[in-house]
């Protein structure tokens, strides 16, 4: 907190609308837990609203708790791969953002269940199925492998010129962030916001828009972690992403369960999608701020553990591919020798 959010949180604070850009700002704990790292952040920025607001050093803690309440309901995100870590970490954001008079917030579109390293960004959407896809993983058999690597490749290379004027895989979406935006522009002070807030999410996730593109972008994961053996006809290869693409409902009965399957069982996340109002996709004819992903915008801080062990350099494996004469060395005393006449 003290490296990662105060930082961002002074330099909001010194802006001309302090107040609207700290409640603007966007924390993320991509492994959430039950909300540790989230409450003690939301403290923070809470206190800092309520001193912005009152003049105060030391606000009262009226005021703290009703600036709380907002914080938590406009500005963290969670992820988390255990279901149960999640609904323990909004119950205890509810029990934090507790204010007299007032119900709980809404909390299930910033709270979510998935594995927050597994998932695709439009710009990889829009490359179709890479070979690395097709490298053998446990119960892979070698030759169905190459065999669909080969047939991947050529539709990839044969299909670049048919989708120049193809709708992008963003494009696709309708306006989810606008939709999004309007789940938040319900005031929830009252039960009845609450539960307009509740609704509404729930109309959003049930749109063909976001059934659809979340269906594409499970695909393109699913690629990556499909049985490649005899049991199917053929594999998740580009032309079977494209075709996803441009009718979701072209898709065989056998294939769209298997992709489902395999998105519950590694509980793919897609970001642009889980949050639409953070990672923003570009219009028609936008270069996107973030081009290796193909979306605008993002969070303002990142919370998490550092990692614990320390990175240790392998000299045999990270010498293999840059000078393998060094890796292959006689000995390690040799092997240092090199390393040491090289540096």
């Amino acid at each position: 907190l003290d490296s990662a959010l105060d930082p961002v949180l002074d330099e909001a604070a010194r802006g001309p609308n302090a107040e609207a850009q700290i409640l603007a700002l966007k924390v993320c704990d991509p492994a959430c837990g039950s909300g540790h790292f989230l409450i003690a952040a939301a403290h923070r920025i809470a206190r800092r609203l309520a001193s912005i607001r009152t003049g105060d050093e030391e606000p009262s803690p009226e005021a703290v708790r009703h600036a709380l309440r907002e914080v938590i309901g406009r500005c963290l995100h969670g992820v988390d791969l255990n279901p149960m870590a999640v609904e323990l970490c909004k119950v205890a954001l509810w029990m934090e953002a507790l204010e007299p008079g007032r119900p709980l917030s809404f909390l299930d579109h910033r709270i979510l269940v998935g594995n927050s390293l597994l998932g695709t960004t439009p710009a990889l959407l829009a490359q179709g199925i890479p070979d690395k896809a097709f490298e053998p993983i446990e119960g892979d058999e070698k030759a169905v492998c190459n065999e669909f690597r080969k047939r991947n490749r050529a539709e990839r290379d044969g299909q670049l010129t048919m989708l120049d004027h193809a709708l992008q895989p963003w494009e696709r979406l309708g306006n989810l962030p606008a939709a999004m935006a309007d789940v938040d522009a319900i005031d929830d002070a009252t039960l009845a916001g609450v539960r307009g807030r509740e609704q509404r999410y729930a109309e959003l996730v049930r749109s063909s828009d976001y059934r659809n593109g979340r269906l594409l972008a499970d695909a393109w994961c699913a690629a990556f972690v499909w049985q490649k053996t005899r049991r199917f006809d053929y594999a998740i290869t580009t032309e079977v992403l494209r075709r996803l693409e441009a009718n979701p409902f072209s898709i065989a009965p056998w294939m769209l369960a298997e992709i489902e399957r395999l998105a519950a069982q590694y509980q793919f996340f897609h970001w642009q999608l889980a949050f639409p109002d953070v990672f923003r996709p570009p219009a028609a004819g936008e270069t996107p701020e973030n081009e290796p992903a193909g979306w605008s915008g993002g969070f303002d801080v990142m919370l998490g553990n550092p990692p614990w062990e320390h990175t240790e350099l392998k000299e045999q494996e990270w010498f293999a591919e840059r000078r393998p004469e060094i890796a292959q060395a006689g000995t390690g005393a040799t092997r240092k020798r090199m390393i040491a006449a090289l540096e």
